[in-house]
């Protein structure tokens, strides 16, 4: 009879199969049909015992899967046991849900907000943070751009708080360069006007078994409780600087997170990379005569971290860009983009 007794978690039926001894003594648990979590595994199993005439046995009988009766039973029993743990599933999700809906369900706040001692979301009372916080709205109200406030903070050389989720440092205040994803996440975090809501994501399994995090609509949210709790703007304020990132994030969506290709004569566009810092490289206009000339700009640090931009290049004309291809200096990147150095497209 086979041992599981050195695996430190409970054993699958995928732990028997892997093991060269199971099938010449038998299957040992005090309910065996919770060795699978789906029937696919469980049906499994019992093909292969019953083909080496290894025989199961739990704390209500002994089974021989080569008998028809035996193995319908274990199926029978299999697909209880599935059963019961949708329903503990459900139940226990359904209660989730029931608690969100009440806005009483708690989990992980943003940078700012705290839990006190009666479990409600308070302002954090690290002054440090408190201010840091104000600072950002109060930049982004004279401003009117995310940009210009990660701009603001860079030129002030004023860091920002984030409390890391996983690491060395997880949980702990740690000071770092604001950015402008950070920005917009705060800005669009209704917890910082004081509302409660749960369900803003959904996140999907792929057939490759990687997951898919999709940002729904509000209609869409399970909750949504305006005035739960302190915030550090009120919820007009919240809605108006939704408005203002609408109207100024067009060109930084996920339409150009990948560099597609777009409209215009540029050949290389949403394919160069920057030969000094790396970063993707975007494409601007301009009109001389009846031509259109691209110029190739590396623009992203400067958006993200308001640092100097890296280089603008200038081809003389749009057909310039066909001859880079040949050039020694211009070579293939791992990923399929053209990289070179600051004078790829120099005439």
């Amino acid at each position: 009879m086979t041992s599981v007794g050195r695996l430190r978690r409970t054993p699958t039926a995928w732990d028997l199969l892997n093991s060269w001894q199971w099938w010449a003594w038998g299957v040992l648990g005090l309910e065996v049909s919770r060795l699978a979590r789906n029937s696919t595994d469980w049906h499994h199993l019992l093909e292969v015992c019953a083909l080496f005439k290894t025989l199961i046995l739990d704390e209500d009988g002994v089974y021989d899967p080569s008998h028809f009766n035996d193995r319908l039973l274990l199926r029978l029993k299999s697909t209880m046991s599935e059963v019961e743990l949708h329903v503990l599933r459900s139940r226990l999700r359904g209660g989730i849900l029931n608690k969100a809906r009440r806005g009483e369900l708690r989990y992980k706040l943003p940078i700012g907000l705290v839990y006190d001692a009666a479990d409600r979301v308070v302002l954090d009372p690290d002054m440090q943070v408190w201010a840091s916080l104000r600072a950002l709205f109060t930049a982004f109200d004279s401003t009117g751009a995310a940009t210009a406030t990660v701009r603001h903070f860079a030129e002030r050389d004023q860091l920002f708080p984030v409390r890391p989720g996983s690491g060395p440092r997880k949980g702990e205040v740690v000071w770092q360069r604001l950015v402008v994803g950070r920005v917009r996440s705060i800005l669009r975090n209704p917890r910082y006007a004081g509302a409660y809501c749960f369900g803003r994501q959904r996140t999907t399994t792929l057939a490759d078994g990687s997951t898919r995090t999709i940002k729904l609509p509000r209609e869409e949210w399970i909750s949504l409780k305006i005035d739960a709790h302190a915030g550090y703007i009120s919820w007009d304020d919240h809605e108006r600087n939704l408005k203002r990132l609408e109207s100024t994030a067009k060109a930084f969506g996920q339409d150009r997170r990948h560099g597609p290709p777009r409209e215009g004569p540029a050949l290389l566009q949403g394919l160069v990379i920057c030969g000094v810092c790396g970063e993707r490289m975007t494409v601007r206009y301009r009109k001389r005569g009846d031509e259109l000339l691209p110029s190739y700009m590396c623009i992203l640090g400067a958006v993200n971290r308001a640092r100097p931009r890296c280089q603008i290049l200038c081809p003389a004309s749009t057909t310039l860009p066909h001859r880079v291809a040949s050039r020694k200096n211009v070579t293939e990147h791992p990923h399929g983009n053209v990289t070179g150095g600051p004078s790829m497209f120099a005439a």
